[in-house]
């Protein structure tokens, strides 16, 4: 028996795609936010915010957007995928969650981070602010679809793996809410 992708050999136990798809994403994503944290925290007007706070926030606006609206771009990048050849569809799905991932790095992102930077006195990201953050989710959104599709037909047999990323990035966003709960605490 083989795989969804027809590639590899099947052990009996596997993930679904679409599911390995999401953990694969969610997990990129949580990874690169953690990397672009200090460039958030430099367009604060001051240093209002820690980095691990504002690193485990943004894991979890990563994760909430993957596990939500991003499995829904998922399914939609997965029939448009079947619509080209095998070796673009990587190509769509990361098209698909580049415009997904920009317009949730140009709303939601900014405005909790406005919501937390501005009882401290900061101003609001505005301009170039929000086109830097909008672009920074759209590189995001590319590569972690685009390496959702493209890892995702030998992950599915990966069980174990597989169930660490989604643990841990359920972990990372739990740590998220805590932390935005904390803050939202002391400032409202």
């Amino acid at each position: 028996m083989e795989s969804p992708a027809g590639r590899l050999p099947s052990s009996g136990r596997q993930w679904p795609d679409m599911p390995t798809q999401a953990v694969i994403a969610a997990g990129i994503m949580c990874v690169f936010e953690i990397i672009c944290a200090p460039l958030y925290l430099a367009m604060a007007p001051q240093k209002s915010i820690a980095l691990i706070p504002w690193a485990a926030v943004a894991c979890l606006l990563a994760v909430g957007f993957t596990y939500t609206v991003g499995f829904a771009l998922l399914w939609i990048a997965d029939v448009l995928g079947n619509r080209v050849r095998e070796r673009l569809s990587p190509l769509v799905f990361g098209a698909v969650g580049m415009v997904g991932f920009l317009i949730w790095g140009f709303s939601v992102l900014p405005s909790i981070f406005d919501s937390l930077v501005n009882p401290l006195g900061g101003a609001s990201l505005a301009g170039s602010q929000l086109w830097a953050v909008a672009f920074n989710c759209a590189v995001i959104g590319f590569v972690s679809f685009a390496l959702a599709r493209f890892l995702s037909p030998r992950a599915v047999t990966r069980v174990k793996a597989m169930t660490t990323i989604a643990v841990i990035t359920v972990l990372l966003a739990a740590l998220g809410i805590f932390y935005l709960y904390a803050m939202y605490s002391q400032l409202y």
